[in-house]
């Protein structure tokens, strides 16, 4: 049911679309996108799978960020690590499970370690690409317990 409604509306906005020569897109992110049909040969839109928004101990708003953009962090259930836990913005393409790998990779990082659940700011790295939030469980020679992936992008 779910998808034929969702078929409808979609071929409702097509038309729409053809009747005025312009598509409007807006995603989940805020993203607006703008396709003008008449410079356009053909459309095609593979939707690829969601990230999540949430992991075991952290979760953000949205997955998509512009460079320098602040980043909203929430962690939580974290009270049981040491005081030198830290999370930290890691290349997704870094291989994961080493605190120590994480640590020469690092862009940005905060302690966590003694608290139960907060709010840590970040800010979004200046090069497009894939990121994880990587927690980790202490600063020397620990492991990665739990990471979250988002995007930069212009």
């Amino acid at each position: 049911m779910k998808k034929t409604l969702a078929f409808l509306i979609i071929a409702a906005l097509c038309v729409t679309a053809l009747a005025n020569g312009l598509l409007v897109v807006t995603l989940k992110d805020g993203s607006v996108y703008e396709f003008y049909l008449d410079e356009i040969e053909s459309l095609v839109y593979v939707a690829e799978d969601e990230l999540p928004l949430e992991s075991k101990y952290m979760s953000l708003e949205k997955l998509v960020f512009v460079p320098g953009e602040e980043i909203n962090l929430y962690f939580f259930g974290t009270s049981g690590l040491g005081s030198y836990a830290w999370i930290g913005i890691v290349p997704s393409d870094i291989t994961h499970g080493s605190e120590s790998e994480n640590d020469l990779h690092d862009i940005q990082y905060a302690y966590v370690g003694g608290m139960a659940d907060g709010l840590i700011v970040f800010t979004a790295p200046w090069d497009a690409g894939f990121y994880d939030f990587r927690l980790n469980d202490s600063e020397s020679g620990g492991i990665e317990i739990d990471f979250l992936t988002f995007e930069v992008r212009e």
